[in-house]
């Protein structure tokens, strides 16, 4: 037999008690703070990525520029009738550049805009919520 337990109901009851005002301010919250973890990573992106050297027959090592394809491809995306934004840089390398390998050190730009920006968009959801009561 499975069994589950539900924790937090006192706070869900609030969360979904929200007035109707409020609760229309919801997808401007999650937009703004989207568009900022945007930002962010985008900004961490031209920190981070300054290029690499690569071997080159005849010139030996060679100093290669960054195209800039995983910067503009971090862009938002918001569905879920503006509950939902999504900040996913769409190379198929960016998990490599994000974590590293073994042969390159990481180079983490998504995860350190996503720590400083979610404070922000919690504090400003319990605003909301504060603000009904």
């Amino acid at each position: 037999m499975a069994k589950v337990k539900l924790e937090g109901i006192e706070a869900l009851n609030k969360v979904l008690k929200i007035k109707k005002s409020n609760a229309k301010k919801i997808p401007d919250v999650v937009r703004k703070h989207g568009a900022g973890l945007s930002d962010k990573t985008q900004s961490n992106m031209l920190k981070q990525y300054t290029g690499h050297y690569e071997w080159k027959k005849g010139k030996g090592k060679v100093l290669v520029h960054p195209t800039g394809a995983t910067r503009r491809s971090a862009v938002v995306e918001i569905t879920d009738s503006g509950h939902t934004a999504t900040v996913a840089p769409n190379t198929k390398y960016f998990p490599y550049l994000e974590y590293g390998t073994r042969f390159m050190k990481a180079r983490p730009t998504l995860r350190p805009a996503f720590m400083r920006e979610a404070p922000l968009f919690k504090k400003d959801i319990e605003k909301l919520i504060k603000n009904d009561s």
